[in-house]
């Protein structure tokens, strides 16, 4: 097992998989292969807005809330539910409802007792809100996320344990209720309801015509999760620290991406949680200086965006992200209307459509198109300040066919003047790394190195030596000017379609 790395893990106790750009760029193949050399593998942000997907022997599997190393629980590896993680119940009984069917183990998994409890109102409020054009759409996935956090840092929200406390429940769902039914009443009530009959608020069945909720009807069923859920429930936190004490291996799994971090990301299109790796270890309750190594995968040698927000070298531009943004956009639709053209389309959006299709860019948690740009290195620079240099280049089997693959080097700016600090931006601004601020962002214009394809294959190959002479010219390129330590190649979704660089 341990030549499966190289040198790779040597002296590594603590491994963190984070991404650096946003998000869908793999981490759940790597958090799987990297299962098998761990003894605990834990996640500590995002919730059920997160999609993982695992290929194992072509059978895919994907998961939202369970960490992707739950497949080697029947081997005694132990997953846990951090308390940085946005806990929505109902999803987590069917992931495990699947992994029962399907006669997989869980039976070591923990939830940390602490971790924030998604309830209905924060959907309601997440879809009521994103429906309202006045406040400006961010793009969410509609899981409560922003909401739910919203509550934490108000003091008004609840917690996983409060599942197991009857009355305590019902005072604090009450409590939280309260701002919230104000709010509605002044909604469209027509937009409510549709909101609460959708099928992810189990149609309707915490609806009041009235009160907007049913309380009692909440109540009844998450103290129904609350026992179903009862013996995974534990102190996590203190189980980690210890952990670490004991020198146990112990691999930590991010969701979303750098630049979608709250504090570092993107803002104000982002999610509502902090997915660089700081975040991640405080999410499972240990130091960052616990962790060994942090690797951030990078996908290349294209790049995805889903939601709103900049996008510099999206391909197609703003005709792409109005596309992408349409609710009535999915893959089967966009298969059937685009039969024609190839990944070396002439016309810019078909070309991205068709990258999209090379590469299967369908949310994992929505099912909705994502953006597809080329590989933007002044984003990566910005990303690997956070999350160290070492990086997973992932999907590089996706690009096989094309004739040519643009690198963005670096951003011009064309906009207004704009003061960052003591710093002011005018036309013609260079960028080395970006600066990521919407109100430059969107104004950067990518500066393009542009290279020959390789034309071939390159799914299956296994040795570095074997790869073509032009990908490796595309390779180089991209660790001397981002300035990175690429440690792995995946050519390929599957476990074995992985390159080990040392």
């Amino acid at each position: 097992m341990n030549n499966r790395y190289g040198k790779l893990l040597n002296n590594v106790l603590t491994l963190a998989i984070v991404c650096n750009q946003w998000g869908d760029t793999g981490k759940g193949k790597f958090v799987d292969l990297f299962a098998e050399w761990a003894d605990i593998i834990a996640r500590g942000t995002g919730g059920a807005n997160a999609g993982h997907t695992i290929r194992i022997n072509g059978k895919e599997y994907i998961f939202h809330l369970v960490p992707s190393g739950i497949l080697w629980d029947s081997d005694g590896k132990i997953n846990i539910i951090g308390s940085g993680v946005a806990f929505d119940p109902k999803i987590a009984i069917e992931e495990l409802a699947i992994l029962k069917k399907e006669g997989k183990s869980y039976d070591k998994l923990q939830i940390s007792l602490n971790a924030h409890l998604v309830l209905p109102q924060h959907l309601v409020m997440d879809r009521v809100k994103e429906s309202d054009s006045d406040t400006g759409k961010i793009g969410t996935t509609g899981r409560g996320i922003g909401p739910l956090y919203v509550d934490h840092y108000d003091r008004i929200g609840l917690v996983v344990n409060d599942l197991l406390n009857k009355d305590i429940f019902a005072k604090k769902l009450k409590r939280n209720l309260a701002g919230k039914i104000k709010q509605l009443h002044l909604s469209d009530p027509n937009i409510v309801e549709k909101v609460m009959r959708h099928e992810h608020l189990e149609n309707g069945i915490f609806y009041h015509p009235n009160e907007v909720f049913d309380v009692d009807a909440i109540i009844e069923r998450y103290l129904k999760y609350g026992k179903e859920l009862r013996e995974m429930i534990s102190d996590t936190e203190e189980f980690m620290r210890t952990s670490v004490n004991k020198n146990q291996k112990i691999l930590l799994e991010g969701a979303q991406g750098l630049l979608l971090s709250v504090d570092y990301g993107t803002y104000p299109y982002v999610t509502s949680s902090d997915c660089s790796v700081s975040g991640l270890a405080k999410g499972v309750g240990i130091s960052e200086k616990n962790i060994d190594l942090t690797l951030g995968i990078v996908k290349a040698f294209y790049m995805t965006r889903v939601g709103e927000g900049a996008f510099p070298t999206e391909i197609g531009g703003e005709e792409s992200a109005e596309w992408c943004g349409r609710k009535d956009i999915a893959e089967e639709v966009e298969k059937i209307k685009f039969q024609q053209g190839t990944v070396n389309s002439k016309d810019e959006f078909s070309q991205g459509v068709h990258i999209r299709m090379a590469g299967n860019e369908y949310g994992a948690t929505t099912g909705r198109p994502r953006r597809v740009g080329w590989l933007d290195l002044p984003l990566l620079r910005y990303a690997i300040k956070h999350n160290g240099p070492d990086v997973i280049l992932t999907k590089l089997d996706v690009l096989s066919e094309c004739e040519t693959i643009k690198i963005c080097l670096t951003h011009r700016y064309e906009g207004p003047n704009y003061s960052i600090g003591f710093k002011t931006f005018n036309t013609g601004s260079a960028s080395w790394i970006a600066t990521p601020n919407d109100e430059i962002l969107r104004h950067c214009f990518p500066i393009y190195q542009t290279f020959p394809g390789w034309e071939r294959d390159i799914r299956g190959v296994t040795d570095f030596s074997c790869l073509p002479k032009k990908f490796k010219n595309i390779l180089d390129y991209i660790a001397k000017k981002a300035g990175v330590n690429v440690k792995i190649l995946s050519v390929g979704p599957d476990r074995n379609e992985t390159i080990f660089m040392d």
